[in-house]
């Protein structure tokens, strides 16, 4: 066998391994997208795109749905989140190009995520409205970010937030506002 490939496999074991006792530690932390994300990024052996990779299929235990569509979760901090979906046959509509089902899909896991890393643990959120404005035709490689700022109230009943998707030319294709029934537990 060549060394090479010897290597390659020894690598993939090593990862392997790792993320599989990262992801069996972690699952229980599902409602903590943060320290899931923290845990990935802290793993120094893992390629970025093998811990944004690893992330998004974790991403897609918690949400099934989401894994309709390819993407993969690029940054996440406390109250912003950012990802990456490319055009696909799989997600495309008869016009060749992005589906607006697989926009507002890869919209609501986004802003989701940004949602969820501002919750304590015994807070709840539930999307109860999705209004989508398509501005543009989707193609090729889309940006999604969303941007929540911290909660101040803790009597709040409803958040609202915004995910803009741009294409490679960074022109926005799609606005998304998600308005979401929060219950805020005190800790």
């Amino acid at each position: 066998m060549n060394s090479t490939v010897l290597g390659f496999l020894t690598f993939l074991v090593i990862c392997l391994a790792v993320a599989g006792s990262l992801v069996a530690k972690k699952l229980s932390a599902l409602r903590d997208p943060l320290k899931i994300w923290d845990a990935l990024n802290n793993v120094g052996i893992l390629p970025i795109r093998m811990r944004a990779w690893i992330f998004s299929t974790i991403v897609g235990v918690a949400n099934p749905y989401s894994r309709s569509i390819n993407f993969r979760i690029t940054e996440l901090r406390k109250g912003k989140a950012c990802g990456v979906m490319k055009e696909t046959k799989a997600i495309s509509n008869p016009f060749r190009c992005v589906h607006a089902a697989a926009l507002i899909t890869f919209g609501e896991t986004t802003g989701g995520l940004a949602v969820f890393t501002l919750l304590g643990k015994k807070d709840r959120a539930i999307l109860t409205n999705i209004n989508a404005e398509y501005i543009k035709v989707s193609r090729g490689l889309l940006t999604a970010s969303s941007v929540v700022d911290p909660i101040k109230d803790r009597d709040i009943k409803e958040l609202e937030n915004t995910v803009l998707i741009k294409n490679a030319a960074f022109e926005t294709v799609a606005k998304l506002t998600l308005t979401w029934r929060v219950d805020l537990k005190d800790e």
